[in-house]
Formats: structure tokens, C-alpha cells, sequence
């Protein structure tokens, strides 16, 4: 049993689509790397001063 979709059509085209995934990072990603950074600075933190005691 095969899908035949030659007649379906898609309103957008693949670039369409990464451009608006790209658009959407751009908003999001700073927002992003804020929260990763209030989680992963404070234990880089601590591994920096555990290395010189």
C-alpha cells in the first residue's frame, strides 16, 4: 500500500519555512541563552574556584 500525494500542495515553500524558523530563533534565542546562563554560570563558577583551592 502506497500514499499518493500528487495532488497535495503545500501553501509555502521549504525556504519559507526556514526563514521562518530563523525569524523565530532570532526572537526566542536571546531569551534563550539568558535562561542557560543564569543555570550553567553558577556551577562554572564553582568549578573555577574548586580548581584553585
Amino acid at each position: 500500500m502506497t500514499l499518493d500525494l500528487t495532488g497535495v500542495s503545500i501553501p509555502f515553500t521549504a525556504s519559507d519555512l526556514i526563514g521562518a524558523g530563523a525569524a523565530l530563533l532570532g526572537l526566542v534565542g536571546l531569551f534563550v541563552l539568558l535562561a542557560m546562563a543564569f543555570k550553567v554560570a553558577p556551577k562554572l563558577i564553582d568549578l573555577i574556584m574548586n580548581a584553585f583551592k
